[in-house]
């Protein structure tokens, strides 16, 4: 269950937000949950409970302000995605110690029904690649291994290989790619080529005369069919949209 609080000293603002963020959400996804608080102390109260996985916090509340209460979350490791609320545009600057996912201002012309779905979307992407999936072979046993950390995946055979960022060799499995393509599609993945699935967020150029792709980190070159292009190119278009 995904567990969201908001915290904002103006009540009314508060409630009419959250009812923004459970329309937004349930477009993705039924298990969520959504609490309100209107100070940081409550918010920090509850949080030490049982963390929150996102925080929508306002900066400018009384008695303990949004920044002071960043502070003890970051300073107690917390990986919450945190998001800040706030009238003041010049903040923003300020606030980038603090880890922030991102920032809504509340009166700067756009809807904050609109800044809402945009990070909605961007911090479903961001949680979906921080799943980790069991991968098994006979040399390295059982790995939890982070979605965000595949590169890419090859297809040899009746057997897959993950390759794992920062992972020196790969990990060889008894699987179908073509199964792999539609478990792997929510994750940011496209089938480049009928051996290769790759992971949008390692690609770093498309070179369409040639008809590969460049993946950083691994820092390698993987050839891309004609047949995939368009697909790749519509998809990645999308993915970049949806990163802004």
């Amino acid at each position: 269950m995904i567990r969201v609080v908001i915290c904002d000293d103006n009540i009314v603002f508060m409630n009419h937000f959250k009812d923004i963020v459970e329309s937004s959400l349930s477009n993705y996804t039924d298990d969520f949950q959504i609490s309100t608080v209107s100070n940081g102390k409550l918010l920090l109260a509850k949080h030490m409970e049982s963390e929150f996985d996102i925080i929508f916090l306002d900066i400018d509340m009384p008695d303990i302000s949004g920044f002071d209460v960043a502070k003890v979350l970051r300073d107690n490791n917390s990986r919450c995605f945190l998001i800040f609320i706030t009238n003041h545009s010049e903040l923003v600057y300020e606030s980038v110690d603090f880890q922030p996912f991102n920032f809504i201002r509340k009166n700067c012309g756009i809807p904050v029904e609109e800044s809402v779905e945009k990070i909605i979307s961007k911090l479903i992407r961001h949680m979906r690649q921080n799943e980790k999936v069991i991968l098994e072979d006979d040399i390295s046993g059982r790995n939890a291994v982070y979605i965000k950390d595949i590169v890419f995946i090859e297809s040899e055979r009746h057997y897959v290989k993950y390759h794992i960022a920062n992972k020196e060799f790969p990990i060889k499995m008894r699987d179908n790619i073509s199964n792999l393509e539609v478990k792997f599609e929510q994750y940011d993945f496209v089938r480049i080529h009928k051996r290769y699935l790759i992971n949008f967020r390692f690609l770093s150029n498309i070179d369409g005369k040639r008809n590969e792709v460049t993946l950083r980190q691994l820092n390698i070159r993987l050839p891309m069919s004609k047949n995939y292009k368009k697909e790749v190119d519509e998809k990645y278009t999308l993915f970049l949209r949806s990163m802004i």
